[in-house]
């Protein structure tokens, strides 16, 4: 996570006080090893305010006067902030700032929700090699998808900020499933929350992190006997305790059980013998019951799979206990063969494989039809993001179906395929990604054998489709074979 420390015009316009917000933070980065970094703000008063209003009484026109530092004073401050191991950040507001970001060497540019369908100004900025961050209070999805598409033709490294512009933000305004909005809106860059409720009220940063934002700005300052904070910004012990919520969250998101399956394990029904067998005979479920206690080295009903069809290693007695080593895995013939065939085609490609690799013979027919309907699937990955390695046999094909939540694209690795998608033939070309969008029905075939790469969303159980019927109709288990290479 990156935090952003707003100082805005909580300095004063004092070097001192900077400082002084500076040294408290420094100490709270250090004690929690955050990855920090403190921003300022950008205006040329000079030619930012119009000449008529320069000494007016208007309560921003007022404040920004007061508290005006100079380049040399900025320098001071940001140089100060990075020998304190702080990343230096600074929102610009006007056009003749952006030349400050070279002079004073800052890292990156923020961008202010009132700023955000500033033309003039992020067209400046789009030119500027920096990392952008931009707030987006009360910006609609064109404006964001214009300020995105400019970003992205100058290749900036950018990211949007959540945001709500009311200061302080009441909880009933926070308007957070908006982060869900932009993460979809835009999934290939990061997600923020420049958050402004009080800091008396409890901290809305969690929520936004288990929303997936990795960025967090919030304003902050120091109290002394001469200055007061607004009821937005935070001091070093409010800021801690936002932190120390922030802990917990990660604690619960990242905190993995290491006694569940021991406790969960108890509870399982074991998997024991009904009746006098022989050695060699294969099990039936006729042949097996279930009950408590689930014994030390014993099965339990999740491998049922697996015990079905095996054969027996000895002769056991009924009401004996099965473990592992009392019976044989006899793997199917056909799937030496498929798995045999597969090693060769990915051999001659020069694609890698591990024994860990989790594999499907995905056999729509029948394994015993594989050899015309299907496809071996390699499981790499399947996250918010999915990677599979699909291979297909020389004459194969696979039968027409969609997905309702998945959507994926297929990029040819070798050999030749061609997609049937709304009864028009596409050959896949390699180097070239195809995409396939969710709920489009299509089907795929190889003359000479091929191996293509699917990259997707999240793969779920049950997801496809089939146009024909009667694969739906067969069980899992005949037209889905787990193995490994």
């Amino acid at each position: 996570m990156f935090f952003i420390l707003e100082m805005a015009n909580n300095h004063q316009g004092s070097v001192d006080h900077a400082k002084a917000i500076i040294d408290d933070f420094a100490d709270l980065k250090d004690k929690h090893d955050l990855n920090v970094g403190l921003k300022v703000q950008f205006r040329n008063l000079d030619t930012f305010i119009h000449p008529d209003f320069k000494k007016s009484d208007l309560k921003y026109v007022k404040r920004f006067n007061e508290t005006r530092l100079e380049p040399d004073q900025f320098q001071t401050i940001l140089e100060y902030a990075k020998s304190k191991g702080m990343k230096t950040v600074a929102t610009p507001f006007d056009n003749e700032s952006l030349r400050l970001f070279d002079e004073l060497d800052v890292d990156i540019i923020k961008i202010a929700s009132c700023s955000s369908d500033d033309w003039p100004l992020l067209r400046g900025i789009a030119k500027m090699q920096r990392k952008i961050i931009m707030s987006t209070a009360g910006a609609d999805m064109n404006t964001l998808q214009k300020a995105y598409n400019l970003f992205k033709s100058h290749g900036r490294d950018f990211a949007l900020m959540h945001c709500v512009g009311d200061y302080p933000t009441p909880m009933e305004n926070a308007h957070l499933s908006r982060i869900k909005i932009l993460k979809d809106n835009f999934p290939d860059i990061e997600v923020g929350f420049s958050t402004h409720e009080s800091p008396s009220e409890k901290s809305l940063a969690p929520l936004a992190a288990a929303l997936g934002c990795t960025i967090f700005e919030k304003h902050v300052g120091k109290v002394t006997e001469e200055i007061s904070l607004n009821g937005y910004s935070c001091t070093k012990d409010q800021y801690e305790s936002m932190i120390n919520d922030l802990r917990d969250y990660a604690r619960a998101y990242e905190g993995v059980s290491l006694t569940q399956n021991t406790a969960l394990k108890n509870l399982k029904r074991g998997v024991y013998i009904k009746n006098n067998l022989d050695a060699g005979h294969a099990l039936e479920e006729e042949d097996l019951f279930y009950a408590m206690p689930c014994q030390e080295g014993q099965q339990d009903v999740s491998a049922i799979d697996d015990i079905v069809g095996a054969t027996l290693a000895r002769a056991m007695s009924a009401s004996e206990a099965l473990k592992t080593e009392d019976y044989n895995v006899t793997e199917h013939d056909k799937v030496s063969e498929i798995t045999s065939d597969v090693k060769i085609i990915l051999s001659d490609a020069r694609i890698s494989y591990t024994k860990k690799d989790k594999c499907e013979i995905s056999c729509h027919y029948g394994i015993d039809n594989f050899d015309k309907y299907g496809a071996f699937i390699i499981d790499k990955i399947n996250r918010e993001y999915c990677k599979k390695i699909i291979v297909m046999l020389p004459g194969q094909k696979h039968p027409e179906h969609y997905h309702i939540r998945k959507e994926e694209t297929f990029e040819l690795i070798s050999g030749d395929c061609t997609l049937v998608i709304k009864e028009k033939e596409v050959i896949l070309k390699a180097g070239e990604p195809f995409l396939i969008a969710r709920g489009v029905p299509h089907a795929f075939y190889s003359i000479g054998g091929c191996i293509i790469e699917e990259v997707s969303t999240t793969h779920h159980v049950g997801d496809s489709v089939y146009s024909d019927p009667t694969i739906l109709r067969k069980k899992v288990s005949e037209r889905k074979v787990k193995c490994r290479l």
